[in-house]
């Protein structure tokens, strides 16, 4: 089975289970990390050639995942509590850093693109378009969601999580609780599809406009109304299709833009803390650090302390 970002945990980490319920479906591998919570990060080096799609649970914890891809780009992104992600992260080198001071409860599930082809085509199942440009043999990374858990899928995490029936009827009821998880993924993916099919193709190029619009000026952008009138819709429209197409409103997607540029560019660490909250659109360096530390978990001077401190230790260690 290939093995992905979250696979290769360090000998130190202690997970309650690692692949369970293969008796079935041995081409979907389900995965169970149920760690206490630690003072410290604990970090976890990974190395993929080609890779799972992976799609991956957190109901507790967090964990953040450093990247470089076989054209030497940077990736970043974060598995947060009472999310879920979908990540394909081929021909990558990195790590990947547990939240410290609170438990991590994740559940994932890892399927070759080759297999998922094979399931949508099966079953008759539409594929998200990242998805279907994956299947089709794209080797670029990519990192889908991270949207809150819907309750069904939440129910079921939660079911496997709190699994401890002897062990001939734990793999059973993992194999049936894995098909489940795959289920409601696979059905929620579609439901957003269909969701997205049925938006208006004008309001579409209208936000994929007001999009490009926002990331011209970080710093000054329009507002609400403006960039609503600039594009031809009203607020409520501007938003609602934002949602569809980018996952949020326009206002998160711009927090969310902003929370980006100041990572990027404290990785680049040629700039201080109230240089880049000023030149991504903060108010003040106080609103950078609290918006950082929030979403983040860490303030952005220690996470550009950390980010140096790692660089370090891989260029020692190439």
């Amino acid at each position: 089975m290939l093995k992905g970002c979250l696979q290769n945990w360090m000998p130190t980490i202690k997970s309650s289970t690692n692949m369970e319920g293969s008796c079935v479906l041995p081409d979907v591998k389900l995965f169970v990390h149920d760690l206490p919570a630690k003072k410290k990060p604990i970090p976890s080096a990974f190395h993929t050639s080609d890779a799972p799609v992976e799609f991956i649970y957190c109901l507790s914890g967090g964990i953040q995942i450093f990247a470089t891809d076989g054209k030497g780009d940077k990736i970043y992104s974060q598995i947060n509590e009472g999310k879920g992600t979908v990540l394909h992260l081929p021909l990558c080198n990195g790590s990947s850093i547990t939240k410290p001071g609170t438990p991590l409860q994740i559940v994932g599930l890892q399927i070759s693109p080759a297999h998922l082809s094979h399931l949508a085509h099966a079953t008759g199942c539409p594929l998200h378009p990242t998805l279907k440009r994956i299947v089709q043999g794209s080797r670029i990374p990519c990192f889908l969601q991270n949207t809150p858990l819907p309750l069904p899928l939440r129910l079921t995490v939660e079911q496997i999580l709190s699994c401890h029936p002897g062990k001939g009827m734990r793999n059973i009821f993992l194999e049936y609780k894995k098909i489940e998880l795959l289920y409601l993924q696979l059905n929620l993916l579609n439901s957003q599809l269909i969701k997205l099919k049925n938006t208006n193709q004008r309001e579409i190029q209208a936000a994929h406009n007001a999009h490009k619009r926002l990331m011209e000026d970080l710093i000054s952008p329009p507002g609400l109304q403006e960039l609503a009138t600039l594009v031809g819709l009203n607020r409520s429209q501007l938003n609602k299709v934002f949602r569809s197409v980018f996952g949020d409103t326009v206002f998160g997607v711009m927090r969310q833009a902003r929370l980006e540029c100041a990572r990027r560019m404290l990785e680049c660490g040629t700039k201080n803390v109230t240089e880049v909250a000023y030149e991504c659109g903060f108010s003040n360096p106080s609103h950078l650090t609290k918006s950082f530390s929030d979403h983040f978990s860490v303030k952005p001077k220690h996470y550009q302390k950390l980010y140096q401190q790692r660089q370090k230790a891989m260029e020692t260690n190439a």
